[in-house]
């Protein structure tokens, strides 16, 4: 049986004529990759169901005419081996409907209690103590569980239908510094921004989780925008950043 291989979900990556940025976020380290590798890497970002080293090969040989077809396949399945030893690409195999359920319930069940006990304290005004717990758990979700687990927790916490007023986003910015100088630990950009759009979210602003990178010098960062606008950095940080994934 052939072996077919897609993205990992814990990687996000942007390709233009540069090449690639691709940013593992369970390692914490970004990697560029240029050429051939790049042209790869882009065929296999384009494929929901996975594809093979022949179908890649086969891909290639229309953009790359006048490399032979055994030097195509070599290359291929060079940079499948370097892509899956570095947590790049996994084998698409058959995955268990009770496992899957499971975890699907577990993470519904996770995520309507962090839900509850947020809006339980913003209805109480109790912002800074909402958003510490927020820093708390997001903590959790990225250092003992993974990137995937607080991806998905945050892609699937709803914006409330309540109506935000103009303060809602001064006050949740707010909030989350006075949070961050009682927490006792050092919070990263990714968790600092995950809270604020939690937060947001809970008072009806439709905010948007905004993981990026910059290629020279290798800098990953996140931020968080409402309406393409940032609310809680530098406007300047769309311009000197590629957007890897919205959230």
């Amino acid at each position: 049986m052939l072996r077919r291989f897609t993205v990992s979900p814990d990687v996000r990556s942007n390709t233009d004529q540069d090449g690639s940025a691709i940013l593992q976020i369970t390692h914490d380290k970004i990697y560029t990759i240029i050429g051939v590798g790049s042209a790869i890497w882009s065929k296999l970002v384009t494929s929901k169901e996975g594809l093979t080293t022949q179908e890649i090969a086969e891909a290639l040989s229309y953009d790359f005419e006048n490399i032979p077809r055994q030097q195509i396949e070599r290359d291929v399945e060079r940079f499948l081996t370097t892509f899956q030893e570095k947590g790049f690409i996994q084998e698409v195999r058959s995955k268990s409907k009770v496992r899957e359920s499971s975890r699907h319930f577990l993470g519904s069940t996770f995520l309507l209690l962090a839900r509850t006990t947020t809006g339980f304290l913003l209805n109480l005004r109790l912002r800074v103590l909402a958003a510490f717990c927020g820093l708390a758990t997001i903590d959790f979700l990225v250092k003992l569980v993974s990137f995937s687990a607080l991806y998905n927790f945050v892609r699937n916490w709803p914006v409330s239908d309540q109506k935000p007023g103009l303060r809602a986003i001064p006050e949740i910015n707010d909030a989350v510094t006075r949070a961050l100088s009682w927490y006792p630990k050092q919070a990263m950009c990714l968790q600092r921004s995950a809270v604020t759009t939690n937060l947001l979210r809970s008072r009806g602003v439709p905010a948007e989780l905004i993981i990026g990178c910059q290629k020279l010098p290798f800098l990953v960062h996140a931020w968080v925008e409402v309406d393409q606008e940032v609310i809680n950095d530098k406007p300047r940080v769309q311009e000197i950043h590629k957007v890897l994934d919205r959230c």
